[in-house]
């Protein structure tokens, strides 16, 4: 049984075993918090308040930390608290999930030990990110997973079937059929797992991440074949993703920095409204976590519910000062060959990139090759980093309009405050 004295060596037990057997670690640490008065809940009753314009406008950060979770979030919930921030969301995706080496267990429970050693109480919203579904045969598996981490107190998940579409039909209704068929079945399994109190809040996705922009006759068209497939009693989705000029990772420059992406913020509007039309909360923002804190201050007032942060967080890590050069150097010799990326997606491997470009493009994978060196960082390395983390985590609650919004919670739920 876990206690406030054996916390720390619980928790860093469960990031060194070996895979198979963390869960009972994990469960063990997720029963000590949960009786502490934190608790795992659905973001969907904010989400349906700003959909109904009943909030003023804010965007909830999704943080997707791919490793060191326990560290990295401790600084993530000590600036939340802070700054009397309303909700915030950590998320982790099935690729990140094997590529990092981390399961859901693990994240949940040291998501849940980050918040409570930061005297944090009430709810904590886990996400399922990109749940992918490249293929019909990942239906079974993914509904498989999906069950499991709802089971953990994973209430938001995200379905990623963009990759699904049918190129030769002369109508976006045929082109997003096949994307729109699976999302609808795997809606239906996970309505269908939710706990009786719970409604999961469920995103979709139309339009691949870095491909070409979302219309919003692409969005009609989706939603459309959509409610084709789902049967007339089941609740469908509570927001949408959709491309609108980012694309995961950034844009990454011959030196290994980022440069700006273009975002269309009158589409991310004019998309908004009308998913909300469709009862739908609003807008999902990937790829974004390199944007400018300018273009990221935009995202409340376009109708941009959510944001999902990943590749900063992983690069305050790497590129910090305070990070070992020799384990950077390491790192880079070993994981240029890394072919897919966080989220799924086909690594860039032309012959142009540089050195910089491919290390960071494939520097994700670092997380899990590397998960014990990770965990063996000094004290003052990791204080530095958390400092750095703590001051970009700042400036994101401020520009998303979160910061002291902590009314948020205690109106929606009541219980844990």
């Amino acid at each position: 049984m876990s206690s406030d004295a054996t916390l720390e060596k619980d928790i860093l037990s469960l990031a060194l075993a070996a895979r198979e057997n963390r869960k009972p670690i994990a469960i063990r640490i997720l029963n000590f918090i949960w009786e502490k008065g934190l608790y795992p809940a659905s973001i969907a009753p904010v989400y349906q308040a700003l959909g109904r314009g009943e909030l003023p406008p804010i965007t909830i950060p999704a943080f997707n930390v791919r490793g060191l979770t326990y560290p990295l979030a401790r600084s993530i919930w000590r600036t939340a608290i802070q700054l009397n921030c309303g909700p915030i969301i950590f998320e982790l995706a099935p690729s990140e999930s094997s590529g990092c080496d981390q399961t859901f267990e693990e994240y949940a429970a040291m998501v849940m030990a980050a918040a409570y050693q930061e005297g944090y109480q009430g709810p904590v919203f886990l996400q399922g990110d990109h749940f992918n579904l490249d293929s019909a045969d990942d239906l079974i598996r993914l509904e498989e997973l999906a069950v499991e981490v709802i089971e953990t107190g994973f209430y938001q998940l995200d379905i990623d079937g963009s990759h699904l579409y049918d190129s030769q039909s002369d109508s976006l209704a045929g082109f997003h059929a096949p994307n729109a068929k699976i999302t609808a079945q795997l809606i239906e399994t996970l309505r269908k797992a939710q706990p009786r109190t719970i409604h999961i809040a469920l995103g979709g996705e139309v339009g691949e991440i870095g491909g070409r922009n979302t219309s919003v006759e692409d969005l009609i068209a989706f939603q459309g074949e959509l409610q084709k497939h789902l049967q007339g009693n089941i609740s469908g989705l509570d927001k949408i993703s959709a491309q609108t000029g980012t694309t995961h990772s950034g844009i990454v420059l011959p030196d290994g920095t980022t440069g700006r992406m273009i975002v269309d913020f009158d589409l991310i509007a004019r998309l908004s409204e009308q998913a909300r039309q469709f009862g739908w909360s609003g807008l999902v923002q990937h790829g974004a976590s390199t944007l400018r804190m300018e273009d990221l201050a935009q995202l409340p007032a376009v109708g941009v519910i959510e944001v999902h942060l990943a590749t900063q967080i992983q690069n305050i890590l790497f590129d910090h000062p305070a990070f070992p050069q020799a384990l950077r150097n390491q790192m880079k010799a070993e994981l240029v060959s890394t072919t897919h990326g966080a989220e799924g997606d086909q690594l860039e491997k032309s012959e142009e990139l540089s050195e910089a470009q491919r290390f960071y493009q494939a520097r994700w994978a670092a997380w899990g090759l590397y998960k014990t060196e990770l965990w063996q960082l000094s004290p003052n390395v990791l204080s530095q980093v958390g400092e750095s983390l703590a001051k970009w985590t700042a400036d994101i609650f401020h520009a998303l309009k979160v910061a002291e919004r902590s009314q948020v919670l205690r109106d929606f739920y009541p219980e844990g405050k």
